[in-house]
């Protein structure tokens, strides 16, 4: 939780603004993990809310501007056996626990108009932060058998913006794992630490390769 002298019941007096700034920097951040029973509560009332930023869909063409953009791709290996093995990976969210981060609850469905939160910890501070489903890709055609989503951000994440997780097996076999966002701070106070925040969120993109590839490696192994 936030300091005393953050919290609304303070004796210092704030004006509204701070007051509603305060409550929704105490959901998001604390100093203890947030348990299940509390990331269920938060992901109940952000299912309930649109989107916090207006460019929701955009992922799929040409970014908007006034954003931070981020794009990279990495070859995950060769053939079915390593697409099938990242594809069941991602239905399960299972890129997503790259130690200091997780999703919540792995069983939700990558659906369109499903909401999942990210717990996280962040230099010893706790976060939450939900997003909802966009779009679902997995289609087939000669360029290739593709299959991901795209996810968006809800008021209670500290990011506005839209990431798009996708693996392609391409026809000389190759399976590619391609991610792209664009985002932005969702508040002014959150700005004081973008450059922080924005070394870690694109840290965690990069993360979330380096753990389909040792699924894939362990599913070769197996093999």
């Amino acid at each position: 939780m936030l300091p005393s002298w953050f919290n609304v019941a303070s004796p210092f007096q704030f004006s509204a603004v701070e007051r509603v700034f305060s409550t929704w920097c105490s959901r998001l951040f604390s100093l203890f993990r947030p348990d299940d029973a509390a990331v269920r509560v938060f992901l109940r009332e952000q299912a309930q809310l649109e989107f916090n930023y207006p460019d929701v869909g955009a992922s799929r063409g040409q970014f908007p501007l006034r954003y931070d953009h981020d794009h990279f791709e990495v070859v995950l290996g060769r053939g079915r056996d390593v697409f099938d093995a990242a594809r069941i990976a991602i239905e399960n969210w299972q890129h997503f626990n790259v130690g200091w981060a997780e999703a919540i609850p792995l069983s939700t469905p990558i659906t369109a108009a499903d909401n999942v939160a990210i717990r996280a910890r962040l230099g010893g501070i706790w976060g939450l932060a939900a997003g909802r489903v966009i779009e679902v890709i997995d289609d087939l055609s000669p360029d290739g058998e593709r299959f991901g989503f795209s996810f968006g951000t809800l008021p209670g994440h500290p990011e506005q913006g839209e990431e798009r997780f996708e693996i392609c097996l391409m026809p000389d076999g190759r399976v590619r794992y391609r991610v792209a966002a664009f985002f932005r701070s969702n508040h002014w106070a959150i700005g004081i630490a973008w450059p922080y925040l924005r070394q870690r969120f694109n840290r965690f993109r990069r993360e979330t390769a380096k753990v389909l590839e040792g699924i894939v490696q362990d599913a070769a192994t197996e093999s």
